[in-house]
């Protein structure tokens, strides 16, 4: 599939910025041999649009084989002609720095049930990516003031780091938060998010230890989650606390680094990035 780029025009209605690097066409294969009536809409609304207005999506995952054209505004992905494009970093770092709100998880004392907590979490996960981002385009202080204000925006009390979920979803998020900090060299913040984790997934390989045979093989699969993951956590903090001060050089070679990050199930997907 290919669509037609007037980069003047995208240039000046501001799907893109001046600096951007605007394809010709945007080209992508479809990875499906059927699609429903929904997919087939916005297939159509594409075309027509011919980029007027903005397109965007709740997911980096459009099953449509568009990944490569989603650019990342905070909480939504917006469909742009600049391959690659990862994050709208200016947008987003005012965006997250002053707009988005946390539905009082910095008020003592409020309480989060499950599904609350994912959502919570899906703002921890977007904060995570956008301050590796940033480290990675060499704006090390946005990315910790991000981090920071993710931090101060959800109590601990409230919303702890290592916590009991479905799959271990919510500390996976974490320990990707917890990646970011050490990319950002906020070592006090990573520290207490490395003891919150740590905190959770020793009593929860503690719990396990305690069941008995029948139980043990039931749980199997939640255990050896929680076991991986502080197995993850350990090696993460021996990574970055690596006396070798190549960390670029580092993180290309060491597997460690690129352990799974879950997408949120507040998205419809549930792929491995």
């Amino acid at each position: 599939m290919k669509i037609s780029v007037d980069i003047n025009e995208v240039k000046q209605n501001g799907t893109v910025a001046a600096m951007d690097s605007v394809v010709n066409e945007v080209v992508f294969d479809i990875p499906k041999n059927v699609l429903g009536k929904n997919e087939t809409a916005i297939l159509n609304i594409i075309a027509a649009n011919r980029w007027k207005r903005p397109i965007y999506f709740t997911s980096p995952n459009s099953q449509l084989g568009i990944e490569d054209y989603l650019r990342s505004d905070g909480l939504t992905y917006r469909f742009v002609p600049v391959k690659n494009g990862g994050v709208n970093r200016d947008w987003v770092v005012d965006k997250m720095m002053n707009k988005f709100v946390f539905g009082n998880a910095d008020k003592p004392g409020v309480y989060f049930d499950e599904e609350n907590r994912r959502h919570l979490n899906t703002l921890r996960w977007q904060y995570a990516l956008a301050a590796m981002n940033l480290v990675d385009n060499n704006r090390m202080d946005d990315a910790k003031k991000l981090l920071r204000k993710c931090d101060t925006m959800m109590l601990q009390e409230n919303f702890p780091y290592g916590m009991v979920s479905r799959g271990q979803q919510h500390n996976q998020i974490s320990g990707l938060f917890l990646q970011a900090c050490y990319k950002a060299e906020d070592k006090d913040l990573a520290k207490n998010v490395s003891a919150s984790l740590r905190k959770d997934l020793d009593q929860q390989v503690a719990y396990y230890a305690s069941l008995d045979e029948d139980k043990v093989i039931t749980l199997s699969r939640e255990s050896e989650i929680v076991n991986g993951l502080r197995k993850q956590l350990q090696s993460l903090e021996q990574y970055y606390n690596s006396p070798i001060s190549d960390s670029a050089n580092l993180e290309q070679n060491n597997p460690v680094i690129n352990n799974p990050a879950v997408i949120p199930d507040t998205q419809p997907i549930d792929n491995k990035k």
